[in-house]
């Protein structure tokens, strides 16, 4: 079993820069969903991230990050922080008029910067190819992400019933 030691390997300062950029955008974006929906869309997205990764990526041996024997920061950031930012940020600029728009800018988006994470050496594909995330992006921007935050504004809305 690997044992984490936040191994600073090549490139991990761009997950790092990365991070520390949208959590900051976070905190000082004018907000249109209140802390709890992006306490817990942050939540919820780390975790979905991390089981893809442990259910998918890592049997399939389909690309490495770091040193493929350490977890380390990179990891952390890479899984557990950046997608749940990127989602957080994407639900709170949503709205249904202008749908395609962002889904579309944050596709390209999500791309680019898993592009990046190949082009300063921290991932090393192996059984994948960065474009084949489209899908992937499209489904979580489409269609996961909208539900999920009509599901906690419904569940919310309940609950202040109560």
């Amino acid at each position: 079993m690997k044992q984490p030691d936040f191994a600073l390997s090549q490139g991990w300062w761009y997950p790092a820069i990365l991070s520390t950029v949208l959590l900051l955008f976070i905190i000082f974006m004018p907000k249109k969903i209140s802390w709890k929906e992006i306490y817990i869309t942050f939540g919820i997205i780390g975790y979905i991230v991390w089981m893809a990764d442990m259910t998918l990526a890592v049997p399939f041996d389909i690309f490495d990050l770091g040193n493929p024997e350490k977890e380390g920061l990179p990891e952390l950031l890479l899984y557990g922080v950046i997608p749940s930012c990127l989602s957080v940020i994407f639900l709170n600029y949503f709205t249904n008029g202008k749908k395609w728009f962002y889904v579309v800018l944050f596709v390209v988006l999500s791309l680019l910067l898993e592009w990046l994470t190949v082009k300063v050496g921290l991932m090393k594909l192996k059984h994948w190819e960065t474009w084949w995330s489209t899908p992937v992006h499209f489904v979580a921007y489409a269609f996961f992400l909208p539900w999920h935050l009509k599901f906690i504004r419904g569940r919310s809305q309940k609950n202040a019933d109560l």
